[in-house]
């Protein structure tokens, strides 16, 4: 497993953050901060929490020298959590089943979106969901949240995979999968809505737009192992913090101008019409109050367990864990940072 991580490491990794901002710089003077790796696997406007926190210093802030660092896939991810290469990573739900069906101990402490926020896109000449039958649809992983996003698709417009012969095909990250239907390697995707917005343009067609079925289900979650939980959890909690504060200061109109010069500078974004809708993108469906959702662990659940049997006994009450969140919301922390002071 080892070996797998420092492969996925040289094929695909890089650092996105390695430039705190000078407050962060300045905590880092006269403070000694704990070394922390968290992961991601996509560049999209809901990885700009973990960028908004670097640029405005608050890791730093909770005395965390925090490296956000880029792994291809949710699955690598949990490779790296596992083996320790990470200690934090924000992987989808449907993953953390996955692993914890194949004898790993991950905890989900907390759950920033709990809907489908992806689109599924086709290419032009596919206008019809008949037109899908005998396609190719490309998602991320097999098992992960966008091959549940593609099944709910496909349940949503009354076809089954095997009778109308669509096939759901690991393709890789978000952007792979942009080269890939471009290419024509694949014939719909499932992408995120500032990914669909570009292809659109270019004549794509936008079949569905999942976030309107308004599912309960774990998209992305906060997840670290059962062991670093109980040998760290201070420093966890200081993750979340700086998180959370994150999520506030990105909700707040007055700092647009700072989460859109981070977000076009992290995602090389030019045209400042592509950026409003990817700040945009940003402010919708973040949970203010980001507790694991049991029941929206329970729907990733059913989806896989006629796929992978394991998932079905697995209890979701003990993998998502709220004790952090539900300590920062009854102190007060969590609406203390939403409140607006008075002029």
């Amino acid at each position: 497993m080892k070996n797998f991580v420092a492969v996925g490491w040289i094929l695909g990794f890089y650092l996105l953050a390695a430039h705190p901002s000078d407050a962060a710089d300045s905590a880092a003077k006269t403070t000694k901060l704990v070394k922390l790796r968290v992961s991601q696997s996509t560049l999209n406007t809901r990885a700009a929490i973990l960028w908004i926190a670097q640029a405005q210093g608050f890791f730093a802030k909770y005395g965390l020298d925090a490296e956000t660092v880029f792994l291809p896939s949710s699955n690598i991810q949990t490779a790296a959590l596992a083996t320790g290469e990470v200690q934090i990573g924000t992987i989808g739900g449907a993953t953390v089943l996955s692993g914890n069906a194949g004898g790993q101990s991950f905890r989900i402490v907390a759950s920033p979106s709990n809907q489908l926020p992806y689109d599924l896109v086709a290419r032009p000449e596919i206008k019809d969901p008949r037109d899908m039958r005998g396609k190719r649809i490309g998602v991320t992983s097999v098992g992960g949240t966008t091959w549940m996003a593609a099944s709910l698709a496909l349940q949503h417009f009354g076809l089954d995979a095997g009778r109308d012969n669509v096939k759901i095909n690991a393709i890789g990250n978000q952007g792979i999968l942009l080269q890939a239907i471009e290419g024509g390697s694949i014939d719909l995707a499932v992408v995120d809505p500032f990914l669909s917005r570009r292809l659109k343009q270019k004549g794509y067609n936008i079949m569905l737009e999942l976030h309107r079925a308004n599912i309960p289900f774990i998209t992305t979650s906060v997840v670290t192992t059962a062991a670093y939980l109980r040998d760290h959890e201070d420093e966890v909690e200081k993750f979340l913090r700086a998180f959370i504060e994150a999520q506030a200061f990105t909700s707040k109109p007055d700092n647009k101008p700072a989460v859109l010069r981070t977000i076009t500078a992290k995602m090389k974004i030019a045209d400042p019409a592509t950026a409003e809708e990817g700040y945009q993108d940003l402010l919708t469906g973040n949970e203010k109050k980001p507790y694991p959702s049991v029941d929206a662990l329970r729907n990733v659940q059913k989806l896989m367990a006629s796929m992978n049997p394991k998932v079905a006994g697995l209890k979701p009450e003990e993998i998502a864990e709220p004790r952090i969140i539900r300590r920062l919301d009854e102190s007060g922390f969590i609406d203390n940072l939403y409140e607006t002071k008075r002029r």
